[in-house]
C-alpha cells in the first residue's frame, strides 16, 4: 500500500508560478522550428531565426517576472517562490485523530510533568483535525519559568515528535524582530525572516516558530530613525488573519503564515508585554517538587545507557532527596546523569 501524500497549503500567490527562462526558449525555438516545417523547406529553420525565438522567449520572460513583481530577486528566490506557487508548501505533522492520540502520549511519555499542557495540545489539535485543518496546528502558547527548566526542550519536543521543522529565535540582541519578520531591501542586510525562510529553504507552510527570552526584548532604530521591536514583528503573525497576508519586506511578496505555529518563553511573565501575553496562552512551569524531580530523572535517564541499575536508583533517590531542600532544574538533573554515564563514583560522594 502507498502512503497517503501529504497534503499542501497555498503560500504565496499562484502568480508566481513563472516558468524559468529556458522554458520559454525551449517553447519558442520548438514553435520556431515547426513553423519553418510547415512553411516547407524554403523556410526550413537556420541560426537566425532560432535566435530571434530565442530572444523572444527571453523578453517574454522578463515581461512575466515584472508583471508578479520579482524581477528584481535572484535566480535562486524566483525559483523558489514558483515551486511554492505552483504546488503549495507541505503540511506537516499528525492528519488524522489517531496520529494527534500517539503524538500526544509521546509528548507525554517524554515530558510527563508538562501534562497540563499536553492536555492543552492534543485537544485543540483533535479539534482542528474535526475541522479539516490537517498537520501540527498549535495556538500560541507562553511557557514561563526560571531557567534551565525545560521550557525550550518541551517546546522542541513538540515539533520533533510531530516531525515538523523548527528554528529557534533567542532574544537579547535587540535583532529578533528582524529575525522574524525580516528587513527590507536596501538594507546591506536586508533578508527575509525566519518564517519565510523556512518555507522557502525546507517548503513546509506550518513550521514550529520558538521565541525563547521574549522577556528581554527591546527595540532596535535603524540609522533612519524606524524602530523594530519584537512586539510589533510578533503581534502581526501571533494573528491569524494579519499573519494570512505578510508581505515580506525583503522579497516584497505576500506569504500566508497563518499556519505557523508559535512557542514563547519567559523567565518573567511581569516583564512580557501585555499585547503578546493577551495573544498567547500562558502555562507556568511546574514547580520541581519531589514528585516532578523523579517524573523528570525517569524521562531523562530512558536517553542513557546506564548499566548498573541499582546505582541509578541510588542517584535517583539522590537528585529526589535534594528536591526537598534545594531548588533543581530539569537541566541540573540532565547534568547529573550524564555525570554519571562519564564518571560515576564521582556522583555518588
Amino acid at each position: 500500500m502507498s502512503e497517503r501524500p501529504q497534503p499542501t497549503y497555498a503560500v504565496v500567490p499562484s502568480r508566481l508560478d513563472i516558468p524559468p527562462e529556458r522554458a520559454f526558449v525551449e517553447r519558442f525555438t520548438a514553435f520556431s522550428r515547426q513553423l519553418s516545417r510547415n512553411l516547407g523547406s524554403r523556410y526550413g529553420p537556420t541560426h537566425g531565426k532560432i535566435m530571434k525565438a530565442t530572444n523572444l522567449a527571453k523578453e517574454a520572460h522578463d515581461r512575466h517576472l515584472r508583471a508578479a513583481g520579482v524581477s528584481r530577486l535572484v535566480r535562486d528566490q524566483q525559483v523558489q517562490l514558483a515551486r511554492l506557487a505552483r504546488g503549495g508548501a507541505t503540511l506537516t505533522g499528525p492528519c488524522t485523530l489517531h496520529a494527534v492520540d500517539e503524538w500526544a502520549a509521546a509528548l507525554h511519555e517524554a515530558s510527563p510533568w508538562m501534562s497540563e499542557v499536553g492536555t492543552f495540545l492534543m485537544r485543540h489539535m483533535r479539534r482542528a483535525i474535526e475541522k479539516g485543518r490537517l498537520g501540527l496546528s498549535i495556538p500560541p502558547i507562553l511557557l514561563v519559568g526560571p531557567p534551565g527548566d525545560g521550557k525550550t526542550t518541551y517546546a522542541r519536543l513538540i515539533a520533533e515528535l510531530a516531525g515538523t521543522p523548527f528554528r529557534q529565535i533567542d532574544v537579547g540582541s535587540g535583532s529578533a524582530g528582524f529575525r522574524i519578520t525580516g528587513l527590507e531591501r536596501g538594507w546591506s542586510s536586508a533578508q527575509s525572516g525566519v518564517p519565510v525562510e523556512m518555507m522557502l529553504d525546507r517548503g513546509v507552510a506550518n513550521p514550529l516558530l520558538i521565541v525563547n527570552e521574549v522577556d528581554k526584548a527591546h527595540g532596535v532604530r535603524s540609522t533612519k530613525g524606524a524602530v523594530n521591536d519584537l512586539e510589533t514583528s510578533l503581534l502581526q503573525l501571533l494573528e491569524p488573519e494579519t499573519a494570512s497576508r505578510f508581505e515580506c519586506p525583503s522579497l516584497r511578496v505576500p506569504f500566508d503564515l497563518s499556519r505557523a505555529s508559535w512557542v514563547l518563553t519567559s523567565n518573567d511573565l511581569q516583564a512580557v508585554p501585555d499585547p503578546l501575553v493577551d495573544r498567547c496562552t500562558v502555562f507556568r512551569m511546574p514547580e520541581v517538587t519531589p514528585a516532578v524531580a523523579g517524573l523528570m530523572f525517569d524521562a531523562i535517564a530512558r536517553n542513557h545507557e546506564v548499566i548498573d541499575q541499582e546505582l541509578l536508583c541510588q542517584v535517583r533517590d539522590m537528585v529526589v532527596g535534594a528536591s526537598r531542600t534545594s531548588s533543581l532544574s530539569l537541566r541540573s538533573i540532565q547534568r547529573v546523569l550524564a555525570g554519571l554515564e562519564q564518571s560515576p563514583g564521582e556522583v555518588l560522594h
